[in-house]
């Protein structure tokens, strides 16, 4: 019993007076990228699917396009931001460059559906959004 108690006293010692790295080894983080305009169809047909083309900002070389978080919310509002993931610790080269994604949307509520597209933002901080009205016809 005294050999067992002592070997666990010499365990939990060791281990206080030793650290351990939280270093995951990421080399990365997400930001959202600033779009430009998207183009939208005239209306969306219900229980369709519809590709939009969203055109935004890659701010660098560095930055390189995730896909889009979708925010949904009552009566048919969605916010729209693209996603980017940025490379740490390296060189980059800061020159704008506006690129294009696919995001495809099913509508499936009869009602209108109001776009915001994330857009960067002001002066303040606040976010600002570029917005689309599209109604809904059934086909």
């Amino acid at each position: 019993m005294k050999k067992a108690l002592s070997i666990f006293l010499i365990v939990v010692g060791t281990s206080l007076f030793t650290g351990c790295d939280i270093d995951t080894g990421e080399n990365f983080h997400f930001v959202s990228l600033k779009v430009v305009e998207a183009s939208i169809p005239e209306h969306f047909l219900l229980n369709q699917s519809h590709n939009i083309e969203v055109s935004f900002v890659r701010p660098d070389d560095c930055t390189f396009f995730e896909g889009f978080d979708v925010f949904s919310d009552t009566g048919g509002l969605r916010t729209i931001v693209p996603i980017g993931s940025v490379l740490t610790n390296q060189d980059c080269s800061s020159q704008e460059e506006n690129l294009t994604g696919i995001l495809t949307l099913t509508a499936i509520e009869e009602e209108q559906y109001t776009l915001r597209f994330y857009a960067g933002e002001d002066a303040d901080g606040n976010a600002e959004y570029i917005e689309y009205v599209v109604p809904v016809v059934d086909n």
